[in-house]
């Protein structure tokens, strides 16, 4: 079991604040001008440099999203275990968008499930036993870095995991769909996501053990963070991981995506 014991840890401080001053100026992070004590070589590492980054930027947070979940993911990327991170309000935007591409750089679109929570609880075993206080809604991820990605590629992938986890998990841009009623009695591995990208359409949705419940990424949520001190707040939000393959964004594209019985987003970048 590792505990994060963010309190006594300042080694991470320095990644921390200057990723903040990144997403702060809309600059980018040459991780070559940094010191090899600045980067995170454990997990450890990585959410103290997280913590770091939340007490610089200083902005309301309205939950977590955590990506990675599924363990065949994990191996193929070379990871140690999920990506979490929290989410902005500030970075909440209506179901039909307009994005400006120089406001999301390095990003990709991940079409996930978001849980609701009703009620402030804590991060532990309990949470998962009052699904009665949780909603389920549809949603959007885009996923963004204020790296210099030249910079970040020299590492290894867990290393560059680490490098994500310390960017707030990778946070971008986050839209919420529909509620998804009665959630607990639906298929929702089954439903199928349909693409529409400047036209050319496709269904690029995981199968199989790819494929994960939002329950099991509330249960590694839970697991990540049950030793910690941590509360999720009422209406707080958690996504719970792609769907389908990451579409990397480029500048004009028009999105339009469909989860087939529930709800259409349509996005334009600019």
């Amino acid at each position: 079991i590792i505990v994060y014991t963010f309190s006594i840890l300042t080694i991470m401080k320095n990644l921390g604040e200057l990723l903040a001053k990144s997403w702060l100026d809309k600059t980018f992070l040459n991780l070559d001008t940094l010191n090899a004590k600045d980067i995170p070589s454990t997990r450890k590492e990585a959410f103290e440099a997280q913590n770091f980054f939340y007490q610089s930027i200083n902005k309301k947070t309205v939950g977590w999203k955590i990506g990675a979940v599924a363990k065949e993911v994990q191996e193929e990327e070379g990871y140690d275990g999920p990506v979490p991170g929290k989410i902005f309000e500030d970075t909440f935007l209506q179901m039909n968008t307009k994005i400006d591409f120089n406001d999301i750089p390095h990003s990709n679109l991940e079409c996930e499930y978001a849980l609701k929570f009703l009620k402030d609880s804590k991060i532990d075993n309990d949470l998962e036993k009052n699904l009665n206080q949780i909603k389920l809604f549809t949603a959007i991820d885009i996923t963004s870095t204020r790296y210099e990605q030249t910079s970040r590629d020299k590492f290894n992938k867990l290393v560059q995991m680490y490098l994500g986890i310390a960017d707030h998990g990778n946070g971008g841009r986050i839209i919420i769909g529909s509620e998804i009623t009665d959630w607990q009695k639906k298929g929702l591995n089954s439903i199928k996501i349909k693409f529409d990208i400047n036209g050319d359409k496709s269904e690029p949705y995981f199968t199989g053990t790819k494929r994960i419940h939002p329950l099991k990424s509330l249960k590694a949520f839970i697991e990540e963070f049950k030793h910690q001190n941590i509360q999720i707040k009422a209406n707080d939000y958690l996504l719970c991981g792609s769907l389908i393959h990451p579409y990397k964004i480029k500048r004009n594209d028009y999105i339009k995506i469909e989860y087939e019985g529930l709800n259409k987003f349509e996005i334009k970048i600019k």
